[in-house]
């Protein structure tokens, strides 16, 4: 009796081991035999967009009852610093909408998936995404996440204004010289009454920059990415010229306080106290919402036409996620056809998908900008450049920001600040080459 009653009691114990490795086998992939899984999907967003996105996991979840999507929602300001602490830590979101800048320093973390592979082994037809996009989500040709919301950074013109001017919009291929000009006239009244012509944020991250460098043949690189080019005279010159335009009165003063996805620059706009800024989908979303009649651009050309920033975003994955397949049949969802049509329906993003069907859902003849499809089309087609992403970059980024700003407030010449940052600028591309 005592021999059967041991016999017993170290089959229950190897029976226990056996269960307690196989559950610490499954951690590492899906549960959803267990209960439903619960796949957590962190994104950025204001009202406007939580909104669309709640909209896109409802008709998910309607459709894959099994599968339960849990937002992680967050202002964009410190959203990618937070995301750079959960993977190091090992407690990422299964899946992240991550802004490209951003990218190659999350790839050095070793915590995304590669997205490519997976579409490789799900027979995943990646050519439904602009080719913009799918370079824009891959760093040293490997995909790390499906393209969202690929689009210009757009000139957008107050239209109104520029009636009240009497000041004729420009060309599509204007140049820098133009661009001075019209901002000087637009520019007018004091005080409360006071109307600027031009706006950019210079507190949120570098883009507003790039297309009036590019614009005078300058780079923030060079064509290998690892030399600082900021110290050439074809650059330096140009952010003066921003510094001119800052110093004169023709940006507001508020432009240096502001940070990113400000409701400031809209709300200007909206208020035909601005001529012309440079936003992105968001501001276009804002500005429609507002009732503004305005027309979208490319940005002024010069030495180059390709002066326009062209930038996406990837929705990508944790290598730590529980639940890949699921993850991954959400990211399909999110980004294929399901998720553009309604993302487009409400005007959230330009088509991000090749098809002239998700144009129809975008665009309504009752809303401006009505000439956004053409003025897309032709920046995908001879105006965009992408930018120049690497690693170290929002280190770079972080150190240029509060100098540019020197520069702007006349605390410092331009080209005396670019000469006196261009070694420290270097030495974090030479530790991050």
């Amino acid at each position: 009796m005592e021999k059967k009653s041991v016999f017993l009691s170290i089959m229950f114990l190897l029976a226990a081991c056996l269960i307690f490795a196989a559950g610490g086998r499954d951690q590492g992939r899906t549960q959803s035999a267990a209960g439903p899984a619960n796949v957590k999907y962190a994104f950025w967003g204001s009202p406007e967009s939580i909104g669309v996105e709640a909209d896109i996991i409802a008709a998910f979840e309607a459709k894959h009852p099994t599968i339960k999507i849990e937002p992680v929602v967050t202002g964009y300001a410190d959203y990618h610093t937070k995301l750079l602490t959960m993977i190091a830590g090992g407690s990422a979101p299964d899946l992240m909408r991550i802004s490209t800048q951003f990218l190659p320093d999350l790839v050095a973390s070793k915590g995304l998936v590669d997205i490519g592979k997976m579409a490789k082994e799900h027979n995943y037809d990646l050519s439904i995404y602009l080719k913009e996009g799918l370079e824009d989500c891959s760093w040293e040709g490997v995909l790390y996440g499906l393209p969202w919301g690929t689009a210009p950074v757009y000139a957008l013109l107050n239209l109104t204004m520029f009636e009240e001017a009497g000041v004729p919009p420009p060309s599509y291929n204007w140049t820098i010289d133009e661009f001075v000009r019209i901002v000087k006239a637009l520019t007018s009244g004091s005080g409360a009454d006071k109307k600027y012509g031009f706006a950019m944020e210079i507190q949120g991250d570098l883009y507003g920059l790039y297309p009036f460098l590019w614009a005078n043949g300058a780079r923030l690189l060079d064509e290998s990415r690892k030399t600082f080019t900021l110290d050439r005279p074809e650059a330096y010159q140009v952010i003066q010229m921003l510094a001119d335009l800052y110093q004169g009165g023709y940006i507001p003063p508020e432009t240096l306080m502001i940070g990113s996805h400000s409701a400031s620059m809209p709300s200007w706009f909206i208020n035909n106290k601005l001529a012309i800024c440079l936003g992105a989908a968001t501001t276009v979303l804002s500005a429609q919402n507002g009732g503004a009649k305005f027309g979208v651009w490319p940005l002024p050309s010069g030495k180059t036409t390709h002066t326009t920033v062209v930038k996406s975003n990837t929705i990508s994955m944790s290598v730590n996620s529980r639940y890949t397949e699921e993850a991954w049949l959400f990211s399909t969802f999110l980004r294929g056809d399901e998720g553009e049509t309604l993302y487009t329906q409400a005007k959230r993003v330009p088509p991000s998908i090749v098809g002239d069907k998700y144009w129809d859902y975008y665009l309504d003849p009752n809303l401006y900008p009505k000439n956004i499809k053409e003025v897309t089309n032709m920046i995908f087609t001879t105006n965009g450049n992408l930018a120049p992403i690497r690693r170290g970059y929002l280190e770079l980024e972080q150190l240029l920001t509060p100098v540019i700003q020197n520069v702007m407030l006349g605390n410092v010449t331009a080209e005396k600040a670019m000469k006196d940052i261009t070694p420290r600028a270097q030495a974090i591309l030479d530790k991050t080459n």
